[in-house]
């Protein structure tokens, strides 16, 4: 099968994400419908006892902090710029912002990743190939594929980490803190590296 032999870079250039990531304006904020697509095909292609029960709609993020209420911070694309997350008001330096643990999804393994964006159509696969990211649940753990299946994926990182507002305190960490005051409907910004799986 094509996800036994094709590595992430031949993925991506199969499917032409490079010129796809280049026409920003050709890349809307996800619907909820294609947000519960890409939820279908995780249950179908990776783990059918998966549960998506969370109350928050995806399309504004996930229950935050054990409450129903969404994390702070919405989505939104700007003319001539890429789809982002804003603060959806003041927060404070040291504040949680964002926490994976309760937004992303894990795949048990780079096979069950690829599986998974090749049920995909094309602009998907583009989309969430950007959208994923690895990272160990703990020091000596694996590496694992993960991906918000929500607005959290559409966090950019910034072009120099020093320009990064939201960070975790540790390579493992889910949680991301406000590193500064960030004022409301400013840009959320991070700084970790996105999926280098081969």
């Amino acid at each position: 099968a094509i996800y036994d032999s094709y590595s992430f870079d031949e993925i991506y250039n199969h499917f032409e994400c490079k010129t796809y990531a280049a026409d920003k304006s050709s890349r809307p904020v996800p619907s909820l419908e294609q947000w519960l697509f890409l939820r279908k095909q995780y249950k179908e292609f990776v783990d059918e006892t998966a549960s998506f029960d969370d109350l928050v709609s995806p399309t504004l993020g996930y229950a935050f902090g054990n409450t129903d209420e969404p994390p702070p911070f919405y989505a939104m694309k700007s003319p001539g710029k890429e789809r982002s997350l804003y603060a959806l008001r003041d927060i404070k330096k040291g504040e949680i912002v964002h926490d994976t643990t309760a937004s992303e999804t894990l795949f048990p393994d780079v096979y069950a990743y690829r599986r998974f964006i090749l049920s995909l159509p094309k602009n998907m696969v583009c989309d969430v190939m950007d959208w994923a990211w690895t990272r160990k649940l703990n020091e000596n753990g694996p590496d694992y594929v993960c991906l918000g299946i929500n607005i959290s994926s559409l966090i950019r990182t910034a072009d120099k980490e020093l320009n990064a507002n939201v960070r975790p305190e540790t390579n493992i960490s889910s949680i991301f803190y406000a590193t500064r005051d960030i004022q409301q409907d400013e840009e959320i910004l991070t700084h970790f590296i996105r999926l280098n799986a081969e």
